[in-house]
Formats: C-alpha cells, structure tokens, sequence
C-alpha cells in the first residue's frame, strides 16, 4: 500500500530557463526563470514523486534561502513512511517554519509519489477534467498586445488578463487597444501588481469601468489591506488580492477586513496544495471568489495546480494557468493540451505528466 512506502531519497536540481522573450509588467521585466526539481523515491527506487519549486522575488524568499532549507528537511523524511513525510510537512505548513516554495515543492513530489503508488491522479476524484484559463497579455506596446489579444482569442481563449506597467499613458493605449481588439464578449482582467497609489487607483478604476473589466488585480501595495479595503467600497470594478496574499494567515486577515471581491491564489507562494485548499473552503463561506494562478514555473509546478484546479467544484473562474507558453521549455517530456481554451488534466497516474531528464539536463544550473 502506499501508506507503507518508505522514502528512500530526495534531491533535487536547479534550473535556468530562458523566456521566449522578455515579460514586462509593472515589476519590471523578466528575462529568465529560475528554479528547481524536486524528486522524492521510494524504497528501491521502483517510484518517484517530482515537485517543484520556484520563487519569485518580492513575491517569496530568493531562490538560494530557499535551497537552503531542503537539507535538514530532506534529511528529516528520508527513512520516513510516506505518511508520516506527509504530516511533518503538514506540520511545517502550519507553522510557517520553511520557505513557502520549499513546502509546496516537498508536498506535490510526495502526493504524487502517492497517486502513483495507487494508480491514480494526484487529487482523485475530481469535479471537472478541463480547466478554463485566461491567456496573460504582457504590458508591451498598444499594437503588440492588440495582436497578442487576437490570436488568443483566435486559439479559442474566452478570457485575457491584461498586464499594466504603470505608465498611465501607455496602460490606457493598451487597455483601449486590446478591448477594441476582441470585442466585448471577452472577459477581460487587469493586473496591476500594486503600483497605484489610492487616490490613484480610485481615478483609473473610474476611467477604466466602461471596458467592462472582470476585476483589477492587487491595485495597491500588498500591505495596504486598509486601502484595499476602502477601495473595494468605492471601486465600479471588482477587487483582487494577489501579492497581499502570503499564506493562510493573510489570506484569513484579507477575508476578515473584506478587503476584496476575488483571492488570487498562488500554491508555489501560498505553502503548498493544502494550504491552498483551507483558503478556498473559508473564502467560499464568505462568498469570496477564489482563482488560481501560477507563479510562472515549469511544468510539473503548472500541472500541480491544474489538479486542484480540477479538483475542487467552487474554482469555475478561469485560472491563470496558460503560461508555459512564455518559457523556451516546460521540462516535459509531453506538453499539457489546450483545446478551446481550456487546460486538460492529464490522465496518468499522480501528476501524470513525466519529466524530461535530458531537457532538465540541458538547461540545469548551480546558483553563482
């Protein structure tokens, strides 16, 4: 049974991967994304679980404290059952003792050790087995994401989320651009990645209301829950928290003040799968809508949010999950399928997807 395998080794192995081309948002503009894969095996070495881990500086810790903590963590499981490896780490979760990505990277390798061990997906049972996801339009020049617009629409996408830079000038050409582009029928997102000031925000949300915009993400700075909390009272737009949202502790002070309509929830950032999971349930007996989105990792960490996507019957938003089109590679052996823009959940065993060792070969790093 798989409650009686033993964890025999973990390790991992760091990437850097390029971008198709450069993303810019209100942040500044990424290049590469940097990385790593983590592998747990079985007794034997018969099975082996992947997750991966993947900060985002300012969003997480840097990517070198993060590695820091795997081997006293990774020392602790081997040796261990796997569910005794799943309630330390549960434990680890709870109290914030380790770098968010490292629980999340640590949780998904052993889930999926699991599911593999029982023939079956990494959440089973699931609600739905195609997710709907947004396509993410960068904050580039006015024609380009125009274009951009076009063909994710032309690919079947029925949602964008819209990347702001900041530039109120340019914002407003892109925003007029990329509406006139796809007609009013398509669902259309902001994201301005806490760049506004209130009074600020309070006069673009008024300025962009006849766009017809689903919501606006994180306008304000992520520790202004306070003027978060004043602006969704007087926005005409709908409120998201996103970089506000730490963990299960924030995410809980979020509800509490009401200080947005929509939770953007990012596992890799948030601590893991199951920390995710609490947040939606509390957020569903509010009536708080919850989305989720990756934190623009590779593959296995995409697919890992996909099943709880799947998996839980109040997600009906479309997710941010189709990103892996921005990396050079996904570091699978056979891409995710989209098909009329929705996601499809992989039909193997555990994550069901497999790792391209060579590719991760290829493009693996050592921190300088």
């Amino acid at each position: 049974m798989a409650a009686d395998l033993t964890l025999e080794r973990i390790h991992w192995q760091v990437y850097c991967l390029p971008l198709r081309a450069p993303f810019r948002t209100a942040h500044g503009l990424l290049s590469t994304r940097w990385g790593a894969i983590v592998e747990v095996s079985s007794a034997g070495g018969s099975l082996q679980g992947y997750g991966e881990l993947a900060p985002l500086p300012p969003f997480s810790p840097a990517l070198s404290s993060v590695l820091a903590a795997l081997p006293a963590l990774a020392k602790s499981l081997e040796g261990s059952t796997l569910t005794e490896a799943l309630a330390r780490l549960l434990a680890a979760q709870e109290t914030g003792q380790l770098p968010a990505p490292a629980t999340f990277a640590l949780e998904v390798a052993l889930l999926d050790l699991r599911a593999r061990a029982l023939g079956q997906g990494l959440l089973a049972p699931y609600a739905r087995r195609a997710v709907p996801v947004n396509a993410v339009i960068g904050a580039s020049k006015p024609d380009e994401a125009a274009e951009a617009s076009r063909q994710a629409v032309a690919a079947g996408f029925r949602c964008l989320k819209l990347k702001l830079s900041g530039n109120e000038q340019q914002d407003d050409e892109r925003l007029a651009a990329v509406r006139a582009s796809v007609g009013g029928a398509i669902a259309l997102r902001l994201d301005a990645n806490a760049s506004w000031s209130l009074a600020q925000a309070e006069r673009l949300l008024r300025a962009y209301a006849p766009y017809d915009i689903a919501y606006v993400e994180q306008p304000l700075a992520a520790e202004d829950l306070e003027g978060l909390r004043q602006l969704r009272r007087r926005s005409p737009i709908p409120i998201a928290a996103d970089e506000s949202l730490s963990g299960l502790e924030s995410a809980r002070q979020v509800l509490q003040l009401e200080a947005a309509d929509v939770l953007i929830l990012k596992p890799q950032f948030l601590g893991g799968l199951r920390p995710t999971l609490q947040i939606i349930e509390e957020a569903a007996t509010r009536g708080v809508t919850c989305v989720l989105t990756s934190a623009l990792e590779a593959g296995i960490g995409i697919c890992a949010t996909l099943h709880l996507a799947a998996a839980h019957p109040a997600l009906t938003q479309a997710a941010g999950l189709a990103t892996l089109s921005l990396l050079r590679t996904d570091l699978l052996s056979e891409p995710l399928t989209y098909n009329d823009g929705q996601l499809q959940l992989p039909s193997g065993p555990g994550l069901g997807v497999r790792l391209d060792r060579a590719v991760l070969a290829r493009y693996s790093s050592t921190l300088l």
